[in-house]
């Protein structure tokens, strides 16, 4: 067996919520299984450590030593990753070789040792920057940092790196990390622009490149296949080239760790992992696929996909504009008035005359006859973060990463990513960023300028939304967790008086087309068919593992109040906050049957007596 004196070093940052440690546990099974006796060293922060344990502290069997690195416990997963691997060279004595954990190694890397170069890496995409398909797009990655692009020929994949014991190497690493930092000032997470920048820093040695079979990325990595060391499954755009690389893979991985069924055979036959069914790219479809074209047909489809599932009201005829205005001077001088016309054009029948128990009804009621002076502030997905820390409930905001009142002031490059941009002062303004540098920033100022310019509530007679200030804020994003719904599940409670005994699932949220709820009962979490009108989904949902915390939540927001929908999430097992709704479409619900409604509106009519207020007067 060919002997390997580099050591080979991955980083991991991970929990029990991700998919990280299972990639890494793949990659050092694969790295071990060619190289029995090679050095495999793993340096992770502390609270990744912290998790190793049960089924995760197998890796420690197969791993040589296992480095910890401390950090403050406010630095995100994502930058704890990239602030260890930049000090590497610091931390991790002798030659190395650095592995991304979405790798496999294919065959002995023991070649490795007579690498003469300081540092050396494999070109990112295997060709020279000029040719790169996604130029542009790396260009807009680094573009916060302020450096010569003009002169970057070879752009390189961190993914696969040879650092050799040397000072020039380490100078490297030193700016490299110093150019990170500076990256994340920035808004840029990702280190392969701070890798670039450092490659061009005339007090750094030069990155010297690595045959592409050491890194092979396999859309742009073909060639290599046949004689590749390591295969970069999850490649750019995390393309699922792999059963290695699929989530249901990984999960299972994560129940068995190295029993894994099917992981060893894998391991001897990587070919094995590959399905038959991939389509290849020949002639000018494969031209297509790794040119500039595609990227921007790419852009084209990302940005089409959210304009798409955005809603622009039209006026399409005089009786639409007429309505329009009326409803716009109404809504200002006698909300209450403009609610009874909407409701009598909607259904037919004076609001007055409506059954009693008629949930539109005493939601309308509550709107008149009810204190409604919180309602404001509540609905105000700003002021709201401030309610909810007081209550000691701060772990289930999601991080909010900026907040500005004029389009002007957006700054995209401080942003992560992936991030979620919405408005604190309406609802359909939600935009889902999935990929930051693919987006169109022009497009999304317009469209933001329009809703901040728009005075939300007015028009559909909700006038508890007049006293917001407006303003577009970025958040956390929230990925589908969960195998059988294309979006994050919502949770909308509805609470009288904190107590909710049904709930509105929303799953598949991605597109209004394609989104589907059921209403449960949260005491036995029983389906209620029938409940929803329109878009009824037909799937069974699971009792979510965080019940007894949202219903706790749920009560803690809404005890004081007569009634208030309160949406959650649960995302890998915990609880997060959307939002406090006061009039559920507006107090004119159509999706719910009349049986559904007049179980609601029952509610409130038993207990009206502990909220009407019989001097309340409203502008009629």
């Amino acid at each position: 067996m060919e002997e390997m004196n580099t050591k080979i070093v991955y980083v991991l940052s991970s929990d029990e919520n991700d998919l990280f440690w299972e990639q890494c546990l793949i990659s050092v099974m694969s790295a071990r299984h060619h190289m029995p006796n090679s050095t495999i060293y793993i340096v992770c922060d502390d609270r990744t450590y912290a998790t190793l344990n049960g089924l995760r502290q197998q890796i420690f069997s197969i791993v040589n030593k296992t480095i910890v690195e401390n950090f403050e416990p406010s630095v995100s997963k994502v930058e704890r990753s990239r602030l260890m691997k930049t000090r590497l060279r610091e931390i991790v004595f002798g030659d190395f070789l650095y592995l991304d954990c979405d790798t496999m190694v294919i065959q002995s890397l023991a070649e490795i040792d007579q690498e003469s170069a300081d540092i050396a890496a494999v070109l990112d995409g295997h060709c020279l920057f000029k040719h790169h398909p996604m130029r542009d797009y790396f260009l807009k990655q680094n573009a916060g940092l302020q450096y010569e692009h003009d002169k970057i020929t070879q752009y390189f994949n961190g993914g696969v790196m040879y650092a050799k014991d040397s000072e020039a190497a380490h100078v490297f690493y030193k700016q490299w990390h110093s150019n990170y930092l500076l990256s994340v000032s920035k808004g840029i997470f990702i280190d392969e622009p701070a890798l670039s920048k450092s490659n061009l820093d005339p007090c750094c040695v030069k990155i010297e490149e690595l045959n592409g079979s050491w890194n092979c990325q396999i859309r742009f990595g073909a060639l290599y296949l046949a004689n590749a060391k390591v295969l970069h499954f999850c490649s750019k755009k995390n393309m699922p080239v792999s059963r290695l690389s699929e989530k249901n893979f990984l999960k299972t991985v994560k129940a068995y760790g190295i029993d894994t069924p099917m992981l060893s055979n894998y391991l001897q036959d990587w070919r094995s992992t590959m399905e038959c069914g991939y389509v290849v790219g020949v002639g000018l479809d494969a031209e297509f696929m790794l040119s500039r074209n595609y990227e921007q047909a790419r852009m084209n489809f990302i940005n089409a996909g959210i304009q798409q599932d955005l809603y622009f009201p039209h006026i399409k005829a005089f009786k639409d504009g007429w309505r329009f205005v009326r409803n716009s001077i109404l809504g200002h001088i006698a909300p209450v008035r403009l609610a009874k016309i909407l409701y009598k054009e909607k259904f037919g029948i004076d609001i007055t005359e409506e059954n009693c128990s008629n949930f539109n009804k005493m939601l309308f009621r509550l709107l008149t006859e009810s204190d409604t002076s919180s309602w404001t502030m509540l609905a105000d997905k700003i002021a709201v973060r401030d309610y909810i820390a007081k209550l000691n409930l701060e772990d289930i905001l999601c991080q909010k990463y900026a907040e500005w009142k004029t389009v002007s002031a957006i700054d995209f490059d401080t942003l992560p990513e992936q991030f979620v941009l919405k408005c604190n002062h309406d609802n359909g303004s939600c935009i889902v960023v999935r990929d930051k540098w693919s987006l169109d920033m022009e497009f999304i100022k317009r469209f933001y300028k329009k809703k901040l310019n728009t005075q939300f509530g007015i028009t559909t007679a909700e006038p508890h939304y007049k006293g917001i200030s407006p303003c577009v804020f970025a958040e956390e994003y929230l990925a589908p967790d969960k195998d059988y719904s294309s979006s994050v599940i919502c949770y909308k409670f509805f609470a009288f008086y904190g107590k909710a005994d049904y709930c509105q699932v929303v799953y598949d949220s991605n597109s209004y087309k394609t989104q589907r709820s059921v209403i449960y009962d949260t005491n036995i979490w029983e389906k209620q068919i029938g409940f929803i009108n329109r878009h009824e989904g037909s799937l069974d949902i699971p009792v979510p593992t965080t019940l007894e915390k949202m219903r706790h939540v749920v009560h803690q927001l809404g005890k004081t109040l007569p009634f208030c929908r309160i949406d959650l999430y649960e995302f890998h097992n915990k609880v997060y906050f959307s939002e406090m709704t006061f009039l559920p479409g507006a107090g004119r619900i159509t999706s719910f049957s009349d049986e559904f409604l007049t179980i609601l509106g029952g509610k409130l009519l038993e207990m009206q007596n502990s909220w009407i207020l019989k001097s309340k007067k409203i502008q009629m």
